[in-house]
């Protein structure tokens, strides 16, 4: 036999043995890999009912308006135009910013007492409407850990608005209330996460 015949079939065994040593390595770690990853075996009975992972909470809930809400806000809009047009013989609101000069005049000529929460919130669910008229915005039903309030919402972002307080609780804290520049910092606030929502760049 040749030299070269002699070294062919020393190298070939040695060849196969370092890569049969290779394929056990990789099967081990493979092995070692799946017996870390906790799998449960199910029955089919279990396989049927089982409820697979749901993506993480985002910590509230969206509903549309349920048919109390908007009975109980059609009374509330229904109430402050009439107080409107019975003690500032407004007959009409535009439901723009022409209105809200007549906001203004509920505030400065104290239409409505400290006390009268529900009405200042009626009044903060009229100006929401207007924001709604002007931004393109919609009322939709927003439920947290702190319990469900309306609120306005730009299509299906996670963007919202909560006007019906916008008033009581400057109320409630002594504020003094600037309708036209409540107004302009919702603005500010829309238009930032309108550019936000079509990936334009922020304000």
């Amino acid at each position: 036999m040749s030299h070269s015949a002699t070294r062919s079939l020393k190298v070939f065994p040695l060849k196969a043995a370092y890569a049969l040593l290779c394929f056990s390595l990789i099967g081990f770690a493979l092995q070692g890999r799946a017996a870390s990853i906790d799998v449960p075996v199910l029955s089919p009975e279990q396989l049927q009912n089982y409820q697979f992972p749901s993506e993480p909470d985002a910590g509230y809930h969206i509903e549309d308006l349920s048919f109390g809400q908007i009975h109980v806000m059609d009374k509330q809009r229904v109430d402050i135009k009439e107080l409107i047009g019975r003690r500032l013989r407004i007959l009409s609101m535009t439901g723009t910013k022409r209105d809200l000069q007549h906001f203004q005049a509920v505030v400065d000529r104290r239409l409505l007492r400290s006390d009268q929460t529900v009405e200042w919130q009626a009044l903060g669910v009229v100006f929401g409407d207007l924001l709604v008229k002007e931004f393109g915005l919609q009322w939709v039903s927003y439920e947290d850990e702190l319990g469900a309030s309306k609120a306005l919402r730009w299509r299906t972002t996670d963007n919202f608005i909560f006007p019906v307080t916008v008033f009581s609780k400057r109320v409630q804290f002594g504020e003094r209330i600037k309708v036209a520049e409540i107004y302009s910092a919702l603005e500010a606030e829309v238009v930032r996460f309108k550019r936000l929502s079509l990936n334009g760049p922020p304000t």
